[in-house]
């Protein structure tokens, strides 16, 4: 998404000055604080480059936001701490989940292929753990994890809900991307199938700098 500077009102009559004859100069509008508040007013954003993709599985995908990834830590199986920062410069999918949750659990393997279909480049999927309900522990979960996806997702766990309370979502399952800079570009707060060609598209949409 893309913001083009507002151009003053006294800009724009000095502009239309200059395109008139010199025999019919044309008189520069007195500034008023209606005219001066237009002048520092940015325009509105145009639309979303990934707007095209707000079809089918994604057709409630959002991209009216302008959040910034979560600086909240997070936990690994261990209890190591660990943040968003860990994958600075590249774009992240972050997915939040619950072992409780089926959607959660039948969307997990299509991640797993998302994450293989961007092998060795900037993307990272990072699934994080709701740490809450009844039962429910990091021990528990990460187990639950590695079954869904034999290891080769690095699980992390959100006990404290510290982190996507960052997010400002508290649905499952959610997924959210950032880009490069770790601005959100796009959230669905209903599960998909992330290893489809049109996941694929908009993760490498976004990749190639797209928002």
């Amino acid at each position: 998404m893309t913001f083009r500077p507002a151009i003053s009102a006294a800009l724009l009559a000095l502009f239309a000055a200059a395109c008139q004859p010199a025999a019919a100069p044309v008189a520069e509008a007195p500034a008023t604080p209606e005219t001066a508040a237009a002048a520092e007013t940015p325009a509105p954003a145009g639309p979303s480059q990934l707007a095209k993709f707000q079809a089918g599985q994604f057709e409630k995908l959002d991209l009216d936001t302008e959040l910034s990834i979560p600086t909240a830590k997070f936990v690994d199986a261990e209890g190591k701490e660990h943040s968003f920062a860990d994958y600075s410069g590249k774009v992240v999918v972050y997915n939040i989940w619950a072992e409780w949750c089926g959607p959660c659990v039948e969307e997990m393997p299509s991640l797993v292929n998302l994450q293989k279909a961007f092998a060795g480049k900037d993307v990272a999927v990072i699934p994080v753990a709701f740490g809450f309900g009844k039962g429910v522990t990091r021990e528990t979960t990460a187990a639950k994890f590695k079954e869904l996806t034999g290891g080769e997702l690095p699980f992390y766990y959100d006990g404290e809900l510290e982190v996507n309370g960052q997010a400002k979502t508290g649905a499952l399952p959610a997924t959210i991307i950032y880009d490069k800079s770790g601005k959100e570009v796009a959230r669905l707060i209903y599960p998909a199938k992330w290893d489809a060609p049109d996941a694929v598209a908009l993760v490498q949409a976004v990749l190639d700098g797209q928002s």
